[in-house]
C-alpha cells in the first residue's frame, strides 16, 4: 500500500511540475483556433447589457422626429456581428426617441437567416417558430438590416400622424 501511495505521489508531483514548466515557458499567445472559437461562442451566449456602449452602433437621424438612440442585439454586438453570418437568429433591441415629446420607448425585432431559424428550432426542439416582427436575411449585413428595420419604423410611423403633444405609437 505504501508503494502505491509513493508512486501516486511521485506521479502527481511530476504532473504539477510539467504544468508549471509549461506555464512558465508558454508565450501567452494561443494559436488554438478551436479554443478561440469556443471562447467566442461562450461569450456570444452571454446576453449583452442594453446599456453596453462598448461598441459603436448605428444611429438614425433620418426618421423624422423619431430617432434610433440605441441599436444592438441580445446575444452579440451589432459590430462585428454574429460568429457565423450565414447562420444566426437573435433579437434586435432598439431604443427609439421622439425629440418633440421627449418620449423614449423600446422596440424589438427578430433578425435571422433561414439556417439560423432552423438551428434555433432544432436546438429548442420547436415544431414551429412565431415572431410578430421578423426580418429574414440571407446573411448578416448590418447595412441591409439597418435599412430594413428603419424602413419598417418609418412605414409604421408614416401611417400614424404624430401629434406634437402626444408620444408616438409603439411600432
Amino acid at each position: 500500500m505504501a508503494f502505491n501511495f509513493e508512486a501516486l505521489l511521485v506521479l502527481l508531483v511530476a504532473a504539477v511540475a510539467f504544468l508549471l514548466l509549461r506555464m512558465v515557458f508558454s508565450t501567452g499567445e494561443s494559436h488554438d483556433v478551436y479554443a478561440e472559437s469556443k471562447h467566442r461562442i461562450a461569450q456570444s451566449l452571454i446576453p449583452r447589457s442594453f446599456d453596453d456602449k462598448a461598441r459603436n452602433a448605428p444611429i438614425s437621424n433620418d426618421l423624422g422626429r423619431v430617432q434610433v438612440a440605441r441599436f444592438n442585439f441580445a446575444h452579440f454586438d451589432a459590430l462585428p456581428g454574429p460568429l457565423d453570418p450565414e447562420c444566426f437568429a437573435d433579437e434586435l433591441i432598439l431604443e427609439l426617441y421622439d425629440s418633440v415629446s421627449d418620449f423614449r420607448w423600446t422596440a424589438t425585432y427578430v433578425v435571422a437567416t433561414p439556417a439560423g431559424i432552423r438551428k434555433l428550432m432544432d436546438e429548442e426542439r420547436w415544431n414551429f417558430f412565431y415572431a410578430t416582427e421578423i426580418f429574414v436575411v440571407r446573411r448578416y449585413d448590418l447595412q441591409i438590416i439597418r435599412e430594413a428595420v428603419y424602413g419598417r419604423i418609418k412605414e409604421v410611423h408614416d401611417q400614424v400622424p404624430l401629434d406634437a403633444e402626444e408620444p408616438p405609437i409603439r411600432g
